[in-house]
């Protein structure tokens, strides 16, 4: 899923997950019970698997899975897990763990599962990063949707590559200058006024900001091999901050206050530029994007230059930018 389509589907969250209801689990599969532990699926696994997918099995919390000497991949997506039961201290050798869409309110139990790259524990209920110090192969890590209030808890991670935090509770970047492999940031829809505390981040490549309270875009020009940026949805009212990333490919500031293209025109490898919904009143701003070669997007709809004239709105675009080839949602002919 795009970018784009990724945040618009975030943004039309309502804020309360709708999460699996206990009085529906007498649907397809049986009529389980909080007490069944477990799920009739497991028996068809071989003691030597080393995959187990339990999606949506209703399960309220993991079976016994002792029995499974080899299990490297565990799926446990959509389910009625409250918790980390005791019954994880026995998967040693799990590299990927996906416990997306539970009722998870405390990351705990997992101590014993240090060979873990991957670990998924969004849409849950958790308020507070821990329990993880001694998952130190960890690559990725997915906290989406939960109630985290402050980035902690990630001290020996150092191999993180791709941090997840979107849709929680943040109101500070703090705590992760030590992630200097992070290549993938994701900190949209919380509640940060200030990008800070990224400057030693040199290596990412992703950085998604949008949702959030900022006024300006700021402590980003040193990460020149960023390639996407994703600051839409706040209170910006200028591009600046950005020239010295020259590998941007991305910008996406749509739903601003901006009436600039700004730093923009000094961004020779960008390809997509969302500034919809911005306060764009003058043609001229869109002519000093011309000389932008790479651009092939752009996104410039309810913006004044188009509620004065939106019959003409799309001709005016594309003589100003003939190099374009879509133009809002439409591709050009």
């Amino acid at each position: 899923m795009s970018e784009r389509l990724r945040l618009r589907d975030a943004d039309s969250d309502d804020g309360e997950h709708s999460e699996p209801e206990a009085e529906h689990a007498d649907g397809e599969g049986g009529d389980r019970q909080e007490g069944d532990d477990v799920p009739p699926i497991l028996s068809e696994y071989a003691d030597t698997d080393e995959s187990v997918d339990l999606t949506h099995t209703r399960i309220y919390k993991l079976p016994d899975m002792s029995r499974f000497t080899n299990l490297e991949n565990l799926c446990a997506r959509t389910n009625l897990l409250k918790a980390i039961n005791t019954n994880f201290l026995c998967l040693s050798l799990l590299t990927e763990l996906d416990l997306y869409e539970n009722q998870i309110e405390e990351i705990q139990n997992l101590q014993n599962c240090v060979n873990l790259v991957k670990l998924d524990l969004s849409y849950n209920r958790i308020r507070k990063i821990k329990g993880l110090e001694t998952l130190t192969k960890l690559t990725h890590l997915y906290l989406v949707h939960n109630k985290i209030s402050v980035i902690e808890g990630l001290g020996t991670l150092t191999n993180l590559e791709y941090l997840e935090l979107g849709d929680n509770r943040i109101r500070k970047i703090e705590n992760i200058s030590h992630l200097t492999k992070l290549q993938q940031l994701y900190l949209g829809k919380n509640k940060i006024r200030k990008i800070e505390g990224i400057e030693t981040l040199a290596e990412l490549i992703i950085f998604s900001i949008s949702a959030n309270r900022l006024v300006k875009l700021e402590n980003i020009n040193h990460l020149i091999k960023l390639e996407e940026l994703y600051a839409s949805d706040q209170g910006l009212q200028e591009i600046s901050g950005v020239n010295n990333m020259k590998n941007i490919k991305i910008l996406d500031i749509s739903m601003n206050e901006i009436k600039t293209v700004g730093e923009a025109v000094e961004l020779p490898n960008l390809e997509d530029f969302w500034a919809n919904d911005n306060k764009i009143e003058d043609w001229a701003e869109v002519d000093k994007l011309k000389n932008l070669q790479n651009l092939s997007t752009v996104y410039l709809e309810q913006n004044p230059i188009y509620k004065k004239d939106i019959t003409g709105y799309r001709r005016k675009a594309m003589l100003a930018l003939p190099q374009v080839t879509q133009i809002d949602a439409t591709n050009c002919k």
